[in-house]
């Protein structure tokens, strides 16, 4: 599939039309107006990723979940993404869920909970 292609199957699941648009609109906000019909192995590590937060986003969720989104990238790129994952979800009114091992990540979140004060907490 291509990057517009993956956003539109993210449409698919609800039963509602693709919005092509929405799609395309997406795809522009996280860098890649110009890598719409780009595949997968024509795209950098980072550049999927934001194929992949374009896709969570495309269906206007109320909440986003995030299992460690920026993991597997570079900090310059893991700040990128998580920049484009927060006003995303202000743009579309999502809550964000994330976890992440990488305190440079969770400091910038108005809310940070860590496991071990939850387990405190039982």
């Amino acid at each position: 599939f291509t990057a517009l292609e993956n956003v539109l199957l993210g449409m698919s699941f609800t039963g509602r039309a693709h919005d092509p648009e929405w799609a395309m609109h997406l795809l522009k906000e996280v860098g890649l107006g110009d890598r719409l019909h780009y595949k997968p192995e024509k795209l950098s590590v980072g550049q999927q990723q934001r194929v992949a937060v374009a896709r969570a986003l495309a269906n206007r969720p109320k909440l986003v979940l995030g299992d460690e989104p920026t993991g597997a990238l570079d900090s310059n790129n893991a700040q990128q993404v998580l920049a484009l994952i927060r006003k995303l979800c202000t743009e579309v009114a999502a809550s964000l869920l994330l976890v992440s091992h990488d305190p440079a990540i969770t400091q910038q979140l108005p809310r940070a909970v860590s496991l071990a004060e939850l387990n405190r907490a039982s």
